[in-house]
């Protein structure tokens, strides 16, 4: 009896002793899950090379100059690709002489109803910097339509930028939780000309994650 219990009592320290090494903190790291509301890389966006320019056409995204100036500015956030990842992108560098640029880039409706702890985040990075071209705002109440940009209610939101060139940057974390809303929709502007700031600014990994 005394050798059948000492058997029992090492192979339950033994079992112990497995279960405990599995578990350890330096065997494996649980990932972090995220839900989004939103999650746009572009990555299904045409793309142009050199002198030729796709413009953004996703779904649901409004893509326009609102230049006034004279000769009024055409050009459009387009698609670029390089070592695989696609981004959109806008420079006034190649824009006519004397126009100024008001490129806007937005996205489609996004319905924040229902959901909790919203976290909007995006990263851009810059190339022939001579000055940062881009705000960023948010609106509940813009329609959709080109005409309906200068209505709008936008509120500018704050977030991280580029020290240097060539490497993208994330905007950081920006709480977006008080906008309980339907009609979400967030804007990109570049503010740019040919004799002012041409700064190339390329915009990728536009997110929300919500709890």
């Amino acid at each position: 009896m005394k050798i059948k219990f000492l058997k029992t009592m090492f192979l339950l320290a033994l079992s112990a002793s497995v279960l405990t090494s599995c578990v350890g903190d330096d065997d494996y790291a649980i990932p972090t899950v995220f839900s989004y509301a939103f999650n746009e890389g572009f990555e299904t966006s045409t793309t142009g090379s050199g002198s030729v320019e796709v413009p953004i056409a996703l779904e649901g995204w409004v893509n326009h100059n609102a230049s006034t100036s004279t000769p009024t500015s055409s050009r459009l956030w387009h698609a670029r690709t390089f070592d695989d990842n696609i981004y959109a992108e806008f420079s006034s560098f190649y824009s006519a002489t004397g126009t100024n640029d008001v490129a806007w880039l937005i996205t489609p409706v996004i319905d924040l109803t229902g959901t909790t702890g919203e976290v909007f985040s995006f990263s851009t990075k810059t190339r022939f910097a001579n000055g940062y071209p881009l705000t960023a705002f948010i609106s509940t109440d813009y329609d959709g339509t080109t005409a309906g940009i200068a209505t709008a209610t936008w509120t500018q939101l704050t977030f991280a930028t580029p020290s240097t060139d060539d490497v993208f940057v994330s905007s950081g974390n920006i709480d977006i939780s008080s906008y309980e809303s339907d009609n979400v929709r967030i804007a990109f502007k570049y503010t740019g000309s040919k004799a002012g700031v041409t700064t190339t600014l390329q915009l990728d990994n536009v997110k929300i994650t919500k709890n």
